[in-house]
Formats: structure tokens, sequence, C-alpha cells
């Protein structure tokens, strides 16, 4: 289960999404002028063909694949009602704003980015897989932060806000772990702490 990767610094990642959404807006606005998409209906239809076809010619670097699938699903299941060009200018308007101001995912991103780009293996686990001892045994040789996908789904809302706690499991030093999280005022407990990993619980902003 173990992933390979190529670390990418967290400030690179925010700024392929920045460039991503304003690629799309300003693609958007392109077409306004030559008098399409101009109704809901059709500025969804223009975004969600745009979406789809920056996905199958791969215009964008992997840092972006997940939000491309994630808004291009989306659009699929709630038609007009999706708002991408809603969403598109408030991802923009997010990742060129303060680190501070910025969504809760986000911030996550921008940390989980951080630790990657220092060596660490980051993991989304099915809730079948979710077995810290069992997990910690296999990732036992590196320095992992490992997190159950349905969490990051459940416990976060359309607009990057988080609604409920989410559990993590730390494989490696804990401490340097909350350390980037404090930096990005993201909150958290130690739950659990064993020798060489620990359950850290990301818990929402009161």
């Amino acid at each position: 289960m173990k992933n390979t990767y190529t670390p990418l610094s967290p400030d690179q990642t925010i700024t392929d999404l920045a460039h991503f959404a304003w690629c799309a807006l300003v693609g958007l606005r392109l077409a306004q002028q030559e008098g399409q998409a101009l109704s809901p209906l059709t500025i969804h239809s223009f975004l969600l063909r745009w979406l789809a076809t920056a996905q199958k010619q791969r215009r964008f670097p992997r840092s972006v694949a997940a939000d491309i699938d994630s808004l291009l699903r989306l659009g699929r299941q709630k038609g007009p009602g999706a708002l991408l060009h809603e969403r598109l200018a408030y991802l923009w308007q997010n990742c060129c704003g303060d680190l501070s101001q910025q969504s809760d995912l986000l911030r996550l991103t921008h940390a989980i980015e951080t630790l990657k780009s220092q060596g660490w293996l980051n993991a989304v686990v099915a809730d079948d897989e979710w077995a810290p001892e069992a997990l910690y045994a296999e990732y036992a040789d590196v320095a992992a932060l490992l997190v159950r996908k349905s969490e990051l789904l459940r416990h976060f809302t359309e607009e990057g806000q988080q609604s409920s706690p989410v559990d993590f499991l730390v494989v490696g030093d804990c401490r340097r772990v909350g350390d980037v999280f404090d930096a990005r005022e993201l909150p958290y407990m130690l739950r659990e702490q064993h020798t060489g990993w620990c359950i850290l619980t990301l818990v929402p902003v009161r």
C-alpha cells in the first residue's frame, strides 16, 4: 500500500491550485466576451467541458488532479447547483490570500505538502484497512502521516471548513507534525501515544 512520490513544496502546490483556478476563470471570461456561457446553465456546461478537457489532456500538474476530479464529479452529480464558477472563484481567492485566512482544508493541504517536502509519506487509507498497530508495522521504516479517506470526505464541508474531528496516524516524530500543524493554526490533540507512533486528532476551530 505504500506510495512512491516526488516531494513538492507546499507553496508550489498552492501556486498550482491558484494557476488552475485562474485559467478556468479566464477561459470562462473569454468565452463570455464572445457571447457564450452567459446563463447559469451555459456557464455550468462550459466549465464542465473545460474541466473534462483539462483532465483528458493533462494540462495541469498532478498536484491539482484531485481537485479537477472532485469538481468534475460534483458538476456531473449536481448540475448547475454545483456552482462551479463560484467554487473556482473561491479557490482562486483562497489560494492568493494570507495563509491564516485560507480554509481549513487548504491549510491542512499546505501542512501535508510541507511534511512531504521533508521526506514524510502521506497515505489515505480505506476504512477496512484502518488498524493502527498493523499500519505502524507496515510503515515502521518511514516517517508517515496516514488518514482515513472517509473522514476527509465526511468531516470537511464543500467550502473546505472542518466540521468534526479527524484522526491521523503518525509514524515517526509526532512533535514534528504538531509543529507543522501549529504553524498553520490547525488545532489538534494527541489522543494516543505509543513507542514510534501516535494518534493525532485534528479538531475544528471553534
